[in-house]
């Protein structure tokens, strides 16, 4: 039996709204008096435990029991993880993605099973406090606008895409949602420069392969056209895009690969060279290396009932200057990874395991494979999709120059 716990069939669709209460406990000093101070206090206190703001968030799903949350990690010298604080979301589980704003003031995360999208301010040494949420039908993945002034948020189970502006303060406005031209919207990932956005498909019940479509995005933030609709395999999961906005890969969970295409001026799809690849089993998750050279792979694997039962991978591939993907040696064994992230200067990769509820980090060796630096507790029950989020450097935002037209594909 293939993994289920961590895909759209395991969101409760029937589940109504719930208001999400966040606690914040420092894990180096919590205590009564700590409980009683509230989460501004605490994240105030705490804020000093993570050195030089080099900060990893991980998100606790608790799909099967438990209380979802966010644990706050600072990275050491030699990549390894140090917990600093949780923040506790409510009694309900489903929380996955997130994403920052480029001046990292807010922090935005979707905790699926109770319909929300959490709103927080990031404080000195990347310190959490909820400020609000807004409501949107089981929100799985999540992707920020370079000038961070749009958030894109797929609605697992739907066909749907919702956008969402981004406020002075923070505050998430929606803008109209969109029909994704295919069931069970997931993945989501914009090109560098803001034009278009993919958006992967399917659910792990599926037998058939699904599609990948892209849209052009207008300058307010809106979604445009449909410019891109391509096949991809059964069950599309992660879909991440090379930071020089050449190429977009996706996963698919169920037929075990990779797809890789080439996004053109017009934001078209044309596949690489080779596609699909093999992906291992069940893969989930996904990212880029910051140089664009590296793509890894968190295969999941398959159930340990299964009378194939298998332990997930995760698989790193070198990719090339027509975005072929060639594997690199030396795939690394876990009981379930799914969540991937890399450190800012590219020398570390942080994976989160669903089963044993825990983050490997990795040092990358200059071939590319991955050597264990560390194995340290998520703090928390289950992290599932995208779960590993890396706060990255601040960024100023992009301004368009003064009398150019919009690119073309706006609209």
């Amino acid at each position: 039996m293939r993994r289920l716990a961590c895909g759209p069939v395991a969101i409760d669709a029937a589940v109504g709204v719930l208001t999400v209460a966040a606690v914040v406990v420092p894990l180096s000093m919590a205590g009564p008096a700590d409980a009683a101070a509230g989460p501004s206090r605490v994240a105030a206190r705490s804020s000093a435990a993570s050195p030089g703001g080099r900060t990893v968030y991980v998100t606790n799903s608790a799909n099967v029991g438990g209380t979802a949350n966010v644990t706050r990690f600072s990275i050491g010298g030699t990549g390894s993880l140090t917990p600093v604080d949780t923040l506790t979301l409510g009694d309900r589980g489903g929380a996955r993605s997130m994403v920052f704003t480029p001046d990292l003031r807010f922090a935005y995360l979707a905790n699926t099973l109770v319909n929300r999208v959490v709103r927080f301010r990031i404080g000195p040494g990347g310190a959490l406090e909820q400020l609000g949420e807004v409501e949107t039908p089981s929100p799985f993945a999540m992707a920020i606008a370079p000038d961070g002034k749009t958030i894109y948020v797929s609605n697992a189970g739907t066909r749907t895409l919702s956008p969402f502006t981004v406020g002075a303060t923070g505050e998430l406005t929606p803008l109209r949602p969109v029909d994704t031209g295919a069931e069970a919207a997931k993945g989501v990932a914009l090109t560098p420069d803001g034009r278009f956005v993919y958006v992967s498909h399917g659910s792990t019940v599926d037998t058939t392969p699904t599609v990948m479509t892209g849209f052009a995005l207008r300058s307010d933030g809106s979604v445009g056209r449909e410019v891109a609709r391509k096949k991809i395999g059964i069950s599309g999961a992660e879909t991440v895009i090379t930071p020089d906005g050449r190429f977009v890969y996706v996963v698919n969970q169920v037929s075990n690969n990779v797809h890789g295409f080439r996004i053109g001026s017009g934001g078209t799809l044309t596949a690489v060279p080779r596609s699909p690849v093999d992906g291992g089993d069940f893969p989930e998750g996904a990212t880029i290396s910051p140089d664009g050279r590296g793509l890894y792979v968190a295969a999941v694997g398959v159930e340990n009932n299964d009378p194939d039962a298998r332990a997930g991978q995760v698989l790193g591939f070198t990719i090339g200057k027509d975005g072929r993907l060639t594997e690199k040696p030396r795939r690394v064994t876990m009981a379930s990874p799914i969540g991937v992230g890399f450190s800012v200067d590219g020398r570390h990769v942080y994976v989160s395991d669903y089963t044993d509820s825990v983050v490997n980090a990795f040092t990358v060796a200059p071939d590319g494979t991955l050597d264990l630096v560390q194995t340290a507790a998520s703090n928390g029950p289950r992290p599932a999709f995208h779960s590993v989020n890396v706060l990255p450097s601040p960024k100023a935002a992009p301004r368009a120059k003064g009398g150019q037209s919009p690119p073309p594909g706006r609209n």
